[in-house]
């Protein structure tokens, strides 16, 4: 390999993992999950031509690395054991949050106010004219966007960017109003504008991403698509974790993402509470698995102070990887009313155990679904609660969807996901040198 990396002729894809270093030793998410299989598949694919790099943001510039940052993949992350064994109040928790936002706010304006004046020096002399930086992680909220389009335009290189959505920009509403939108509109422009190639993980955000290039008159990337990979990574434990207590297989049906107001989490709770009233026979539990995030506090006093469905509705937070690979084998099916997504990572995940989903109509579920989902219009509550009903009451329904499921379902995995990623790639690298 340094053979290759000394051969003058020969252009490198750098790929960025400063989500990965950032967050090593902590927990797996679906960013990390990218970094995390992207960078071994790529490294099999095209070994002559990877190389990773991190950002420093202190010093505004990219360093190579040698090893790909691990991860803790099962188990809550030292920071999150503090926090449940007890922590400050959750108010002064609060403020110390939105006291960094705002430290890191004005930094990342200072920085590219002061790029903007000074021209700055190479953010990335280890990479040569022609190479190209693949950023596949946290770029909305990590990077100074003046320093990348510096790398770009006095470096030579190329910019590719993993885009999983444009969420933020288009429904601001579902999101905290300290900065971070703000922050997001500068990525999103800095995607249309000063990228080479945009790789968007499906056709709704490769449309979102297009539109909103049209709409601010600055598109230039090149917008392409890949599929995801969803392979069933995560270790299948022998036995129920103790952590779901209670929970009999079959038993339960599965809802897996974080809790937050895009997510939707209201209506089911609501079905839950309706066919509880309505007395409806065999009715099984409703397991909601997912962090707490931004407009999902009320929703969770809720579940927990309501009689009617306090025994019914079990919420768990921060669970391994092996206790969610537990409640995707062991349940009898899964919902997913999200009001929009870049992806339906956890409709994948659901078919890939052979579980039936019901899910919302937003189009990269559908997506997602490959026809073998149930969609439903996010704010049709009786549709959504006949639909559970319908499932609860006939068993051989079901077991039916589990058959087509099994005999039609197609999932991708990451080797075949990073061969469309290098293929799309190859073009930037192959291309002769400024």
């Amino acid at each position: 390999m340094g053979d290759a990396f000394d051969d003058p002729r020969r252009s490198i894809v750098w790929m960025d993992v400063t989500t990965s270093w950032r967050s090593r030793g902590g927990r797996m998410n679906g960013t990390l999950r990218i970094e995390q299989n992207y960078a071994p598949a790529l490294a099999q694919i095209m070994p002559e031509r990877l190389r990773l790099c991190r950002y420093r943001r202190s010093r505004q510039r990219f360093v190579p690395l040698t090893t790909l940052p691990q991860i803790a993949a099962t188990g809550a992350s030292a920071r999150e054991k503090k926090s449940a064994a007890g922590s400050a109040p959750q108010i002064g928790k609060r403020i110390e949050r939105a006291v960094r936002q705002w430290r890191r706010s004005a930094a990342a304006h200072l920085f590219e106010f002061a790029d903007s004046v000074r021209g700055g020096t190479n953010p990335f002399p280890e990479a040569r004219p022609g190479d190209v930086l693949l950023l596949a992680g946290e770029t909305w909220s990590q990077y100074d966007f003046a320093t990348l389009r510096r790398a770009r335009q006095q470096g030579g290189i190329r910019i590719a960017a993993i885009c999983q959505d444009l969420i933020p920009a288009k429904l601001p509403q579902f999101f905290e109003a300290d900065g971070f939108v703000e922050r997001f509109a500068r990525y999103a422009d800095f995607l249309v504008a000063d990228v080479d190639l945009v790789i968007a993980i499906s056709e709704q955000t490769k449309r979102d991403i297009l539109e909103y290039g049209r709409s601010r008159g600055t598109l230039r990337a090149d917008v392409q698509t890949v599929s995801l990979g969803h392979d069933l990574s995560m270790p299948t434990p022998s036995a129920r974790p103790p952590v779901l207590a209670g929970l009999e297989p079959r038993k339960f049906v599965l809802s897996v993402s974080s809790i937050q107001s895009r997510k939707n989490f209201d209506l089911i709770y609501h079905v839950w509470r309706r066919l509880c009233e309505e007395g409806l026979q065999n009715l099984p539990k409703l397991v909601i698995a997912g962090r707490a995030g931004f407009g999902g506090g009320d929703l969770l006093w809720q579940i927990a102070h309501d009689p009617m469905v306090r025994d019914r509705v079990i919420v768990r937070h921060d669970i391994s990887d092996a206790a969610l690979s537990w409640l995707y084998r062991e349940c009898a099916f899964t919902l997913y009313p999200s009001f929009y997504e870049g992806w339906g990572l956890p409709v994948s995940e659901s078919l890939a155990y052979g579980k039936f989903c019901i899910a919302s109509n937003a189009p990269a579920l559908v997506e997602a679904g490959q026809r073998l989902a149930q969609h439903i219009d996010p704010l049709d509550f009786a549709a959504w609660r006949d639909a559970v009903a319908e499932l609860v009451r006939s068993p051989e329904l079901l077991a039916g969807h589990e058959r087509r499921i099994k005999a039609e379902y197609r999932p991708v995995n990451w080797r075949q996901s990073a061969e469309q990623l290098a293929a799309l790639l190859q073009p930037l690298y192959s291309e002769p040198r400024a």
